[in-house]
């Protein structure tokens, strides 16, 4: 069984990943590969919303301003 070497990937299979990474702002994109062929390719976003954080005296949480997806506050990335 050889590995999957670069550019053994069909165009129509990179357009699919590229469709499935395009637009997500929080989530996964995982390929799947057996016998060295994509197989699967699964989406999962993450929609943030709006609440009042407790934390920080009832003031409006965005989620733009800190990840909380890892076991604790932390801030987010620059945009």
């Amino acid at each position: 069984m050889a590995p999957l070497q670069p550019g053994s990937v069909s165009r129509a299979v990179l357009a699919e990943i590229e469709d499935a990474i395009r637009g997500i702002r929080f989530g996964t994109v995982q390929i799947t590969i057996h016998d060295s062929r994509v197989v699967q390719i699964e989406k999962a976003e993450k929609i943030r919303v709006t609440h009042a954080d407790p934390m920080a005296g009832g003031q409006p949480f965005t989620g733009s301003r800190t990840d909380r997806t890892s076991g604790g506050s932390r801030p987010a990335a620059s945009r």
